[in-house]
Parts: structure tokens; sequence; C-alpha cells
């Protein structure tokens, strides 16, 4: 394994809170009978699919503006600081490095969107060796895989040295999809069978990353020496 590509709602910061009271406010002010499943089944996902799904779920709605009214609602609360860092972000980076793994983020936030919330944390962005965002994918964005393949891409690494680690349904089957090792670590959305059935680790919290390094450096390790062994 050589790199580690990190989500950013849910897993770097505690944004899907925000993006829940989005929701909820202006559903109630559009009187759209859309409930925590459907938010769960958006997260993560790309913005123009979700604009083509509600269109056909709302033929009368204005989706353009009714999506506008929740980025507005969300790049507020963005703009006044009312989200955090995860617990042991800033940790398990600095571990990241110390043992010589590239990291790169990919999120379908739009840029300007991304390099403020880091921004607004004390966080200098360039900390990733890569950054692909929501202009980067186009209508390729999760579950698609293309977001990752970008990010390996631009690590140099194949999806197979990568590590993904994410916090969404739609995210972990981008990572499936694309031959990544995919990581899930909670945050709102539990993991389903699907997930279950094909995520290698479910962790409660970022810091346990810590202990799946160690255990594949052991692994390693111990595999050289057998190697050695034998050949002895």
């Amino acid at each position: 394994m050589k790199s580690v590509i990190f989500d950013m709602d849910g897993v770097i910061f505690d944004t899907e809170l925000v993006w829940k009271r989005a929701l909820e406010k202006i559903n109630k002010k559009y009187n759209l009978n859309l409930d925590d499943e459907y938010r769960k089944s958006i997260c993560g996902k790309n913005e123009l699919l979700i604009r083509e799904e509600l269109k056909l779920l709302f033929p009368n709605l204005d989706v353009n503006k009714y999506r506008k009214e929740i980025y507005d609602y969300v790049n507020n609360e963005i703009r006044l600081g009312k989200y955090n860092i995860k617990n042991s972000f800033l940790e398990i980076v600095e571990y990241l490095k110390n043992k010589n793994y590239k990291i790169a983020l990919a999120t379908s936030s739009d840029k300007a969107r991304a390099i403020n919330m880091f921004k607004n944390k004390n966080i200098d962005i360039n900390i990733f060796d890569a950054c692909i965002f929501a202009e980067d994918v186009g209508n390729m964005g999760k579950p698609n895989p293309y977001i990752f393949l970008c990010a390996s891409n631009k690590l140099g690494c194949n999806p197979n040295e990568c590590y993904v680690i994410e916090d969404s349904i739609n995210g972990l089957q981008a990572a499936i999809n694309g031959s990544f090792i995919p990581i899930m670590v909670i945050d709102l959305i539990e993991p389903n069978e699907y997930i279950k059935n094909n995520v290698q680790y479910i962790l409660d919290d970022l810091k346990e990353i810590e202990n799946i390094i160690k255990w594949y450096i052991k692994y390693q390790i111990n595999r050289y020496m057998n190697k050695l062994i034998s050949k002895w």
C-alpha cells in the first residue's frame, strides 16, 4: 500500500450534520416529502445526478432553485464556522506522512468551498499531495469511481495500492467499483448489507486507521522474512 485517499464531508469535517439541517429546513419550505433515508441515498453522490433524479420525482419543482437554497444554507453555515474537524484527522495525516504514504483529497464539493473549509479551520489544503474536486469530474462523480481514479493517477499509484476513506454508501461503492481498498469510517450513515459484504474495514474513528497500517507493515515484514527463510 502506497497511499490514502480521503473524502471530505463526513470524513475530515462533520459537515454531514450541516447538510442534514439544510435538507430538513429547505424540504419543509418546499413541502417535499423526502425523509432521512433520501438524504443518506444522495450523500456523496454527483450533483448532476441528484438534480436529474429530482426532476423525475418532482416534475413541477424548480430543481435548480431548490438545490441553490440548500447550497446557500450550507455555505453560510461554513462561512460562520459551524462545523468541526473530525477526531484524529490531523493525527492520522501526520502518522501517514511519517510512514511515507502519499495522501489525496477526493471530494464531490466544488474547489472554492473545499478550500474555504480548510482555510476556516487553519489547515493548509496543500497537506495533500493531490486534490480532486467536483469540477474535475463533471457528471462522472460518485458512485462512478472516476474521482478516485483521477486521484490515484495524480499520486502515481494503482487503485489496489490505495486505501479510500469514505463515510457514504455512494463513495464506498465508487471505491469498490474502482478496485480500491475501501475503509468506511462511520459518521451519520450505518453500513448496509452491501457495505458489510464488500468493505474490509468498518471503523468508528479515523484513529483506527493507524492500526490497519501497523498490521499491514507487520504483514509485509513477516512475508519478507518468510521468503528469506525459504531461500535458506
